[in-house]
């Protein structure tokens, strides 16, 4: 008699979850038809990561810098008010931008699932970075062009989880169509509504801060997807632990 042996299926356990906040939206077509250079994309201003380990449960790995961003990047008054982040933070506070991708990549690689709300644009921005700074990379750390390679995400079965896509159907917010006669639709939600959807009563403070945004997305990740629910005193604790 043959015996078979039954391998289960590799638990994912390893979740990083990442955001950015920038000094710009993403720039759209020149109506004269130019083509988009990098200096018309937009700057990461700030980054930061955690690691969540489901074997654990408990963050294994975190971390939040700003950038030294160079003297001809534009802040906005309205992105500071947005994100509290000034030029001042910038220098006095910033990390060079090839470190922090650095830092990045070490947490990609050693992680099973992609966590991010509006991942495009996240993903999008660190690959702009990267592109952005390819000489400097190439000198001190070539490995971090490999950042979000399809194929090393499709071998080692790496998944994402856009928790502002996925919150589509939870949320089922409805806006009118532009065009008259269309049904309404259902948008995308910001990261507040999400959240606000999922823990009835509460609301999140400090948002537009991307670390605040980061553990705000890990706990609606863990209620979305695996119904772990962090309950508001230990998220409080989290976040004023994380935070300090």
């Amino acid at each position: 008699m043959t015996t078979i042996i039954v391998t289960p299926p590799v638990r994912k356990s390893r979740f990083l979850v990442f955001d950015v906040e920038t000094n710009n939206l993403m720039p759209k077509q020149k109506p004269n038809g130019t083509r988009l250079t990098i200096d018309d994309y937009p700057h990461i201003l700030q980054l930061s990561f955690v690691i969540y380990d489901m074997n654990e449960s408990k963050i294994t790995k975190s971390y939040d810098a700003y950038v030294n961003i160079n003297e001809n990047v534009v802040i906005s008054d309205s992105i500071t008010e947005l994100t509290g982040i000034t030029k001042d933070i910038c220098k006095k506070k910033g990390v060079p931008i090839v470190t922090i991708l650095k830092e990045f990549y070490e947490a990609y690689m050693n992680c099973d699932v992609l966590i991010a709300h509006n991942m495009e644009f996240d993903v999008e921005m660190i690959k702009i970075e990267i592109e952005r700074n390819r000489t400097q990379i190439l000198s001190v750390f070539p490995y971090v062009l490999t950042t979000f390679s399809d194929t090393y995400e499709k071998i080692n079965n790496i998944e994402r989880y856009c928790t502002m896509r996925k919150g589509i159907p939870i949320c089922n917010i409805l806006v009118e169509s532009k065009i008259p006669g269309r049904p309404p639709t259902k948008k995308f939600p910001r990261l507040i509504e999400l959240y606000q959807h999922l823990f009835t009563g509460e609301t999140a403070t400090g948002l537009h801060n991307s670390m605040i945004d980061v553990l705000v997305c890990l706990r609606c990740y863990l209620k979305m997807r695996h119904n772990i629910i962090i309950e508001a005193n230990d998220f409080e604790r989290i976040v004023k632990t994380i935070k300090k």
